[in-house]
């Protein structure tokens, strides 16, 4: 017998509360605990939070599967969310037969609720630690079985969602990475208050507000509050209309350069959004190091939030690469007579399309450096008209001249003029110089003892000063 097809089981056939059994049996078992280990409110209450800390990948994995498209205002939220070219992206790819399809353009939602879940996990742990001491609790072994326990609950009652056809099919992944980001920051905000009557009254007001998670799903269905719809996460109504491309054989087809594509992307990673991700990461190792024990942290202590804190950058800069090449790494640009579509082969699905005679104001990309290495190019060019104009990036392609012919772009050269190598030597001079001064006022005794924290907090101004030569390098 051959096994279940993604959608083969309708929502009807299984009853509506059988996959959140997994949760209700996991959430029984810290209350053991009290029961016959003799826990304090403390350890409970640590449990709880360790868990829904631990919801956040998990939602992120979820977010992958989101059908729908995000909502294109994203105001407000808990989270933020850049404007990745990647989020427009249409069409999804099936990785197994009993799996929804995962769609790329979720893939920017699904990495900032994992990195965002580190950065709010300091804002828990700041009045948690007031109360209980995070490592005590991860040393009790029965405490890490709790833990463990809430949360394969949890990944219990998503598999069963995926055998129950098209639940994740009618869910914006916005929607799902803002759940447990505003239902976190609400706790967090809560445990402040109640921190200052003790763990008891802590854990009475957790258990209450947990409640009230549960009872927005429900009330959000039926039109509730303004509390409970905000926990509930945005609406996902959002839709797309389809393209009209036409048929037959495309007269010419070019695929992008895959390899400069990443090259570009990882380009922009270290160089663009690198810098802010540093200090983010150290904020978050002093934060979760200052924040779990009482007194002074330990080497240990110190070593393991440091290397939380490089998986956690090393993931972020990761995530934006392959955010990056997932948006065009796959494209080809096919000629339907005076039509100009673009294709994604990942997907299978067309991206936009516009009229040959609509794209104007074209202009070589010059401040590529991996152009100038690899020998690609990338044109930029206003598409559409009135309500339709939009800024695109075509490329980067191996033969820009035969790309530039093949779709008529108003392009006059695409050879790139030389740098100024003096600007190119002042980039290179300035990061080396901010190199040394930073060392230098770190692990000597010619800076203040806090220098260090400075030096983490203007990192991402230091490399404005780079970027600003190499932009002058280009004439």
């Amino acid at each position: 017998m051959a096994p279940p097809r993604y959608g083969d089981a309708s929502s009807s056939s299984l009853p509506a509360g059988l996959g959140f059994l997994p949760v209700l049996s996991a959430n029984l078992l810290p209350l053991a605990g009290v029961l016959w280990f003799d826990w304090d409110p403390e350890t409970l209450l640590a449990v709880y939070v360790l868990e829904l800390l631990l919801l956040f990948p998990l939602s992120g994995v979820k977010a992958l599967f989101a059908g729908r498209p995000p909502t294109s205002s994203r105001d407000g939220g808990v989270l933020s969310l850049s404007e990745s070219d990647l989020v427009d992206k249409r069409g999804g790819v099936t990785l197994h037969d009993r799996l929804p399809p995962v769609y790329p353009r979720n893939v920017p939602f699904a990495t900032a609720v994992v990195s965002g879940g580190a950065w709010v996990g300091v804002f828990l742990l700041a009045p948690l630690s007031e109360v209980v001491s995070v490592l005590d609790v991860l040393a009790r072994p029965e405490a890490v079985v709790s833990v463990a326990a809430l949360v394969v609950g949890q990944i219990g009652e998503t598999a069963a969602t995926f055998l129950r056809g098209d639940r994740y099919a009618e869910r914006s992944p916005y929607a799902l990475v803002e759940i447990p980001a505003r239902q976190a920051m609400f706790l967090a905000c809560f445990l402040f208050v109640v921190v200052l009557g003790g763990a008891t009254v802590a854990l009475a007001g957790f258990v209450l507000v947990k409640l009230l998670f549960e009872w927005s799903g429900f009330r959000a269905e039926q039109g509730g509050g303004r509390l409970t719809n905000w926990l509930s996460g945005p609406d996902g109504d959002a839709t797309r209309e389809s393209l009209d491309v036409p048929e037959g054989r495309p007269a010419d087809a070019i695929d992008v350069d895959r390899r400069a594509v990443v090259a570009a992307a990882v380009w922009r990673a270290v160089t663009t959004t690198g810098p802010f991700y540093v200090t983010m990461a150290a904020m978050v190792w002093l934060g979760g190091t200052a924040f779990v024990v009482e007194g002074t942290p330990s080497l240990a202590v110190w070593v393991g939030f440091g290397l939380f804190g490089l998986a956690l950058l090393a993931f972020m800069l990761v995530g934006d690469a392959v955010e990056d090449t997932l948006a065009s790494g796959w494209l080809t640009y096919r000629r339907f007579g005076d039509r100009l579509v673009a294709h994604d082969r990942l997907t299978g699905e067309p991206q936009w399309v516009a009229a040959v005679g609509d794209l104007r104001d074209a202009e070589v990309v010059a401040t590529r450096p991996t152009d100038r290495y690899l020998g690609t190019r990338t044109v930029a060019a206003t598409v559409g008209w009135g309500d339709e104009e939009a800024e695109r990036t075509l490329g980067p392609v191996a033969d820009a001249e035969a790309f530039v012919e093949a779709f008529d772009l108003p392009v006059e050269s695409v050879a790139l003029s030389p740098l100024d190598r003096r600007f190119v030597g002042a980039a290179v001079a300035s990061v080396v110089l901010t190199a040394v001064g930073v060392v230098t006022v770190v692990v000597t005794p010619l800076g203040p003892s806090t220098s260090w924290l400075f030096a983490l907090f203007l990192f991402p101004v230091f490399a404005i000063v780079p970027k600003g030569f190499w932009s002058l390098a280009h004439p």
